[in-house]
């Protein structure tokens, strides 16, 4: 078994793609695609595909990423494989991603390919930045979070555990997104935004409650 080995948890999501491709820049080798639910898989032949309890104790042993997008499904994915025996989270920049050496970054976190992220930021556990989202200097972002694919945080900008943040939104200096939250697709966030909440437009204004949705249930 490889030392630079991984496992691809929840292969069924298209996201999937991706996430083997950042391995294979950063010199990862994904050894395994779990199909954690029934339905297509969403990554290359050279991935062996196996279910969560036909994994081998040496594949259980190996860090994992989760290329899921949707916070809760994230969440509840990670859950699925630790009642598998798999533990580990991967920590995973893509090669093509410019991440500043003052930032910290949480276990399980995947920050996707051309991602910005600016100095002395902070993400949390099994954060995802996806595709060319950019985050300014002293971002906070909170374990099980999403940054859609062109997304733009401003300096200061917090964004609260499980909240989700559209593709091509812009957040504000200084704003913080509540936990849960959800800022739609192509929104500019000018104020703060509670939690379990969902905002959108230019400005963002609070459209509904989001308890009910897919967050992480914290």
């Amino acid at each position: 078994m490889t030392a630079d080995g991984v496992l691809l948890y929840a292969v069924g999501s298209p996201l999937a793609i991706d996430a083997e491709e950042s391995c294979r820049r950063t010199g990862r080798v994904p050894v395994a695609g779990v199909r954690n639910v029934e339905g297509p898989v969403h990554v290359t032949a050279a991935v062996r595909i196996v279910a969560p309890d036909a994994l081998t104790a040496d594949e259980r042993a190996l860090a994992f990423v989760v290329p899921l997008f949707t916070p809760g499904h994230r969440h509840a994915a990670v859950a699925d494989a630790a009642r598998h025996g798999v533990v580990h989270g991967a920590t995973l920049v893509d090669a093509t991603a410019v991440v500043a050496q003052s930032t910290s970054i949480g276990t399980g976190t995947w920050i996707n390919a051309a991602a910005i992220v600016g100095g002395l930021g902070t993400l949390g556990e099994w954060v995802l930045v996806n595709r060319g989202a950019s985050l300014g200097h002293h971002a906070m972002v909170e374990a099980f979070a999403s940054i859609g694919p062109g997304a733009v945080l401003a300096g200061l900008v917090q964004v609260g555990r499980g909240a989700m943040i559209g593709a091509g939104a812009v957040v504000l200096p200084q704003v913080r997104i509540g936990r849960n939250a959800v800022v739609a697709a192509g929104s500019v966030v000018r104020d703060d935004v509670p939690d379990h909440v969902q905002v959108e437009g230019h400005p963002a204004r609070v459209v509904r409650e989001v308890a009910g949705y897919r967050g992480i249930g914290v």
